[in-house]
């Protein structure tokens, strides 16, 4: 049987009060070294202090990327701000239905959960997903999908240039 110290359940308890930068937890990867995401693992993170984390993924030519991110505040009375971005966007990547490019999340003590995405139409290149977090520490799942898929890619993709553009 495992013994548990008087401090540890007192943290678990919510009695004893730990600085924001003692909860970070989970992948973390910089603006000059992100982390690689694993399209088949779910990550659990726990920002605060007000940081930014970088992640990566490569998405071969013709195929899409959706990130799906939960984010939750679990502290009363405070407010936490996520700002969450997938890029870069020169050359520009094609927009997927149902996915946005970046989401701003505003919450109180409450939950949100967004899908964010982009399709390659040119050369397997690489995507930075950032997150900065701001207050409250923040409870944040992210899961990938990346797959091959001519109809999320937009109808005709004969038409298009390599640059994504349409041909004259």
């Amino acid at each position: 049987m495992g013994l548990v110290s008087c401090g540890e359940v007192a943290r678990d308890m919510g009695l004893e009060n730990v600085p924001d930068i003692k909860l970070r937890d989970g992948l973390t990867g910089t603006q000059d070294n992100p982390a690689v995401l694993d399209p088949f693992k779910t990550y659990n993170l726990v920002m605060a202090a007000n940081e930014c984390r970088y992640f990566q993924m490569k998405v071969p030519q013709n195929w899409y990327w959706k990130i799906y991110l939960t984010a939750a505040n679990r502290k009363d009375n405070e407010h936490a701000t996520l700002q969450a971005e997938v890029g870069p966007n020169d050359p520009p990547w094609a927009p997927l239905p149902e996915c946005v490019f970046t989401k701003t999340f505003q919450l109180d003590r409450e939950g949100e959960q967004a899908v964010l995405g982009v399709g390659n139409r040119l050369e397997p290149r690489v995507a930075i997903f950032h997150l900065c977090q701001s207050g409250a520490p923040l409870h944040i799942t992210i899961a990938s999908q990346v797959s091959t898929n001519a109809t999320l890619m937009g109808p005709n993709m004969d038409s298009l240039n390599p640059n994504g553009a349409t041909k004259e």
